[in-house]
């Protein structure tokens, strides 16, 4: 019998290598009848998605909710905080509470900047968007100490 011949390491990591390769090309030439083969199998079976161990979203839901959140959970950012404690907020159909108490609106009419009362100052959206709902509920539009950095532009587009 012939003696077995012995590989050196780089020998026996280049043919894994392609070994490797090789497996992963039939593995892709395989693949879509694969799927086309499993697909027939789940509905001609009438497998859920539960059967076979997939999620499937919550009724009525038009999108999944992001990860780490539950499902009827709604995250918004809040981009108002209170200038006297750590409380935040955000504005949707009313103010939050601590804007009136802690003077906002007064500072807004006396024509002084309301940063202050913004979590992020240098967010220019958010402080386009909460200078537009102070100039609708005050009706005075800000003056260039309120824009900043906010153009007109930008003011009016929120």
């Amino acid at each position: 019998m012939a003696e077995a011949k012995k590989l050196s390491l780089a020998d026996i990591l280049a043919k894994r290598k392609e070994f490797e390769d090789m497996v992963k090309a039939q593995m892709e030439a395989e693949r879509p009848d694969a799927l086309k083969a499993v697909q027939e199998q789940i509905k001609l079976f009438n497998f859920t998605a539960e059967e076979l161990g997939v999620k499937a979203p919550a009724a009525g839901r038009t999108s999944a909710a992001p990860k780490g959140t539950t499902g009827g959970t709604r995250v918004m950012s809040k981009p108002l905080k209170s200038t006297k404690g750590n409380e935040t907020g955000v504005w949707l159909n009313y103010p939050p509470k601590f804007l009136e108490a802690e003077g906002c609106f007064e500072t807004y009419k006396s024509g002084k900047s309301v940063d202050g009362w913004l979590v992020t100052r240098a967010d220019s959206k958010a402080k386009a968007k909460f200078l537009k709902k102070l100039s609708t509920r005050i009706g005075t539009p800000p003056n260039k100490v309120q824009l900043g950095e906010v153009t007109e532009a930008e003011f009016k587009a929120a």
